[in-house]
């Protein structure tokens, strides 16, 4: 149940949309206007994500170190859900190398990491689009020496159905028994008669 108590509000991590974009609560505003594709070569709006519980995080397919760590744990959790929440369950994974990150590149990335890509989207877009989505949600220290997209925070997003931040996760080694217990967690709150 500690997911409901520690879950952050979703105002600190939304960029201000524009006026006729999805509500600013929605984590889904960050994308909004950005022109993305996903690693099948086509259009991605995160309208799509809309009534799944999502999970994201931000990788790069040069990085040797975190990103593919932390894509076969969230592989792994993948794996966990039963299938039933499997179906209510979408990962999204952002690409923060837009110039090497090709669509061929992240769809190579992904079957190397296992992933079972009919519940989880890999994309990458127009530098500028990729740039104001990582200064929205934080992604980088502010400090001149950053090395970019080296230097990226490991953090995961949970949002809901409705794209509401639920919990937002730091740390480059995903605890994937907690990840699958709390998915669960807020699944079943969701799932549960409205009173």
């Amino acid at each position: 149940m500690a997911l409901i108590g520690v879950a952050l509000g979703a105002g600190s991590a939304t960029a201000k949309p524009p006026a006729d974009s999805r509500p600013v609560g929605s984590f889904h505003a960050n994308f909004q206007g950005a022109r993305l594709i996903d690693q099948d070569g086509r259009p991605f709006d995160a309208a799509r994500l809309e009534g799944h519980i999502v999970l994201v995080n931000f990788i790069f397919t040069g990085c040797s170190t975190v990103c593919p760590l932390q894509t076969r744990a969230l592989a792994e959790v993948q794996r966990q859900l039963s299938p039933a929440l499997r179906s209510r369950v979408r990962l999204l994974s952002v690409s923060l190398d837009p110039l090497g990150d090709t669509p061929q590149a992240l769809k190579r990335f992904a079957r190397r990491m296992e992933v079972d890509l009919s519940g989880w989207t890999f994309v990458t877009g127009r530098p500028q689009d990729i740039e104001r989505i990582s200064d929205a949600l934080r992604l980088y220290r502010p400090e001149k020496d950053v090395r970019k997209p080296d230097d990226h925070s490991t953090a995961l997003w949970l949002l809901d159905p409705q794209g509401s931040l639920r919990m937002r996760y730091s740390g480059s080694s995903p605890d994937v028994n907690r990840l699958v217990r709390e998915i669960g967690v807020l699944d079943a709150l969701l799932q549960a008669p409205k009173s």
